[in-house]
């Protein structure tokens, strides 16, 4: 009776300790969101954790991603910073601003990107509109 406890605890546990691994990295890498051209959905700025998003190139072309606040909100005591990765890695590009957007502008081949936007608010106030931005992307 004991064994059949115990059997039934650790299958208990190991069904349990499954979707926890999962969402700690213990299985296939999430992928990330796509940026299209437009407008993104409103981000916020999570100090000291970068968001990524991926941007697929199918022809030579330039692409411009800037960040944007909303009308009447003022930037400063924002630091936004944003980086360009090409498929290997390689950093191709950046942008920041002290005051809340920034433009990044680069001449792109083919390919997948990656762009990452980081930054923080010296407001340190989660609920201050100062940490909301858009992107918008055009290409």
């Amino acid at each position: 009776m004991k064994l059949k406890i115990v059997t039934l605890g650790i299958a208990v546990a190991s069904v349990l300790s499954m979707p926890t691994m999962a969402a700690m990295g213990g299985s296939a890498p999430q992928e990330l969101p796509v940026l299209d051209r437009g407008i993104s959905s409103t981000q916020i700025l999570a100090n000291g954790h970068p968001k990524r998003f991926q941007i697929n190139i199918d022809q030579p072309t330039t692409l411009r991603v800037t960040s944007e606040q909303f009308p009447g909100v003022s930037g400063s005591g924002v630091r936004i910073m944003a980086t360009l990765y090409d498929d290997s890695g390689r950093r191709v590009a950046e942008a920041s601003s002290p005051r809340g957007h920034f433009q990044l502008s680069r001449q792109l081949q083919p390919g997948a990107y990656e762009v990452e936007v980081s930054g923080w608010s010296y407001t340190q106030n989660a609920d201050n509109l100062s940490n909301r931005y858009q992107l918008h992307v055009a290409y």
